[in-house]
């Protein structure tokens, strides 16, 4: 008796284990890493004070390039600790960086695949999840 009970303890054990880990696989890398590494690149890189990003009439061509080309750069990197809430947007904002700089970073470079809802996504998370703030003016 005590044996089957003790088995049925073991069973129920495993797969609550599975179920969990299940669970963490589905939800992908936490929300720390990533948004420690665009408030770390984009400080660096004289975008962002604070946790603020500047405003963008306060930003040089240059600091902006070299945030699009940090990140091109680092694209296996960041995709691997992009959450999955938000692993599409940032897909499609690093394929626009790269249209970009293919593009001589021309201002009538086209969107595409990036979008308008993609932005609002990666917007809202950083604002929620990272604790970024965002210039008004």
């Amino acid at each position: 008796m005590l044996t089957s009970t003790l088995a049925r303890v073991l069973a129920a054990v495993v797969v609550a284990s599975l179920i969990a880990a299940s669970a963490a696989v589905a939800s992908g890398p936490p929300a720390g890493p990533w948004c420690a590494s665009v408030i770390r690149i984009n400080t660096q890189l004289g975008t962002m004070k604070n946790k603020r990003y500047l405003p963008t009439g306060q930003l040089s061509k240059k600091a902006i390039v070299a945030v699009m080309e940090y990140a091109l750069k680092n694209r296996a990197k960041l995709l691997a600790i992009t959450p999955n809430e938000i692993k599409t947007a940032q897909t499609h904002e690093l394929a626009f960086y790269a249209k970009l700089k293919a593009n001589h970073y021309a201002p009538t470079t086209p969107l595409g695949p990036y979008t308008l809802a993609d932005n609002a996504k990666l917007i809202a998370f950083q604002k929620a999840k990272c604790g970024i703030r965002f210039a008004t003016g």
